[in-house]
């Protein structure tokens, strides 16, 4: 019977990819999909169903992880005798509803150029007789199909495993299925409004700003887009004590967080709101028919605007005005810059990361996503206490904004940004010289050192005097200096410049030992500073001091290990298998 119907919906689909208008909705759809950009460049190796997978599996391992909050046994042992799972389960669904608000909105960002039809697009279908309206509609259809996916993928695990987590005492199954559907329902409709409010406020601004204005402010706006969104996950420490005092405070601020609007919207599904929830369902319902309005006017409008005039604009912007200097990159090229390598490759790297779009939204998310962690850790601390040792969830605050901001540099540079115009490093580099680490670190080290130093020592000084405050600084400074290393080994490549090897048997690895750095940097570290500070201050600089020692070691370590390494600019796959050469042939 399931091979009866795979074979109904297999000659249904070839059918509909028989008729021109739907299968300008698959070019469209399989388009937003696509991890390859018109120059050339690589992407992850990630295919659809791989992607699809990785946005489903946070949903249901958190989902998972809070199991034990909802048996009546461990609750037994735990002294609680009086529990409503209904009650209890409030923060944990407004924290599936940010979730799938954040994870939708960020995925809408990364892939915004596929969105719109763009000048090869034109190219390809503008000769065809093919009418506008036609592609117009194709557009927005496949949009509204790949919108509907995500939502249902990103929520899909989620919708299982925490019904069940929330009802597993209840006596009937249709308990399950009540609060599964009113969940699903919540979570699905929370991902589309993400998806077409920000569809709707990027094609307001393409409508509305002039091209060259939408092009400066471009960048920058999806970066604060994709932290903004990071941020609502930080919302979940405050949103508990909002919903206990909800009725004493109907006009708090904290009314206008989007997750709680399709909560409200939940729980009158469920029937189990009160009269702020319910007012909270409305502005929910109320928002999501204006964005669903506002939306397709905002496409329209960008659509004519953009795609029509294709063959008036030009491919790139022309320059008016000399590029701004944002660092002191005399003083830099003096003090720090020792060769004209690492002069002309610190510049070039900048850049990249700068005005890349790719390159700095997945920066801006790996900060965006420290900042939130980071936040969430101070807020969990009783407070900052004044000239006493600080808390060990204080004292993590920049370990886990460094470690964010470092393990983000050092995955960028593996992505290529324009691969084709490699050849022109190729030509001009010596591949012998062994520069490349010492030029990615100072690097990473630029988006470290200001904030600590300029913000972090001054803050800490101020809070615990110069001897602990220096002391704790000095000992980030040190650990991130040794993250560093350790990051950079078997770096020999110039950043942006080199393929990236697709992810294969070695992803589980990776992921598994940044989750287990995440942990000695982030965690143990910061245990092991508050342990030292509580018996001395001079303890902290003992330890910035091994730091230096320790790094130089392993530096002279990996050295050794790269003696006959030279430049690369194109990763290859390991072999299926190795050869002998007994015959020394």
């Amino acid at each position: 019977m399931i091979a009866a119907l795979r074979q109904a919906v297999r000659m249904r689909r070839d059918w509909l990819l028989r008729r021109p208008f739907w299968r300008l909705v698959a070019h469209f759809g399989f388009r937003l999909f696509s991890s390859v950009g018109d120059s050339g460049e690589d992407g992850l190796g990630l295919s659809i169903g791989a992607i699809l997978a990785l946005l489903a599996a946070p949903g249901g391992f958190v989902a998972i992880l809070i199991l034990d909050k909802y048996s009546s046994l461990l609750n037994f042992f735990r002294g609680t005798r009086s529990f409503d799972p209904y009650t209890s389960s409030l923060p944990d669904q407004y924290f599936f509803l940010a979730f799938s608000m954040a994870v939708t909105g960020i995925v809408t960002v990364l892939k915004w150029d596929n969105i719109f039809p763009d000048r090869r697009d034109y190219m390809n279908l503008a000769p065809l007789p093919i009418a506008t309206r036609q592609i117009f509609l194709a557009n927005i259809i496949a949009i509204t199909l790949v919108a509907l996916i995500f939502a249902v993928d990103v929520n899909a695990a989620s919708s299982l495993v925490f019904p069940m987590d929330v009802t597993m005492e209840q006596p009937r199954f249709i308990f399950f299925l009540q609060f599964a559907g009113a969940h699903f329902v919540g979570v699905v409709l929370s991902s589309l409004f993400a998806f077409f409010a920000l569809f709707a406020v990027i094609g307001t601004l393409m409508a509305v700003l002039p091209d060259a204005v939408f092009r400066r402010i471009s960048l920058p706006v999806r970066v604060l887009i994709v932290i903004l969104l990071l941020s609502l996950l930080g919302t979940i420490v405050a949103v508990p004590d909002y919903l206990r005092s909800i009725a004493s405070h109907p006009h708090s601020l904290m009314r206008w967080l989007p997750p709680l609007w399709f909560l409200g919207v939940v729980r009158v599904i469920l029937g189990k709101a009160g009269p702020e929830l319910v007012h909270l369902g409305s502005i929910g319902l109320r928002a999501m028919a204006g964005v669903l309005l506002l939306a397709p006017l905002a496409y329209a409008v960008s659509y004519y605007r953009y795609f029509i005039r294709i063959p008036e604009t030009l491919d790139t912007t022309l320059r008016t005005r000399a590029p701004r200097k944002v660092l002191p990159i005399g003083s830099i090229d003096r003090m720090v810059l020792r060769s004209s390598f690492e002069r002309a490759t610190y510049r070039f790297t900048l850049k990249t990361l700068l005005r890349n779009q790719r390159h700095s939204l997945l920066l801006g998310a790996f900060a965006g996503l420290g900042l939130v962690i980071a936040m969430q850790t101070v807020a969990s601390a009783d407070g900052v206490t004044v000239g006493g040792p600080p808390a060990t969830e204080i004292l993590s605050a920049p370990f886990i904004l460094a470690y964010f901001l470092l393990s983000g540099l050092r995955f960028v540079f593996d992505l290529p940004a324009e691969l084709r115009a490699n050849w022109v490093c190729q030509v001009i580099l010596d591949h012998d010289k062994r520069e490349s680490i010492a030029l990615a670190r100072k690097v990473m080290f630029t988006f470290v050192l200001p904030w600590l130093l300029l913000a972090g020592f001054p803050l800490s000084v101020f809070f615990w005097g110069w001897a602990l405050g220096g002391g704790h600084i000095a000992v980030v400074t040190g650990s991130c200096y040794f993250l560093t290393e350790v990051l950079l080994r078997r770096f020999r490549k110039i950043p942006f410049t080199c393929s990236y090897l697709a992810w294969k048997q070695n992803a589980t690895v990776m992921i598994l030992l940044y989750i287990f750095g995440f942990w000695g940097f982030c965690v143990l570290l910061p245990q092991m500073e508050n342990a030292l500070a509580r018996r001395s201050p001079l303890y902290l600089w003992i330890v910035a001091a091994l730091a230096l020692p320790a790094t130089l070691v392993l530096r002279k370590l990996r050295n050794d290990e790269d003696e006959e390494q030279f430049l690369v600019f194109e990763e290859v796959t390991a072999p299926p298998f190795e050869v002998l050469n007994i015959s020394g042939r």
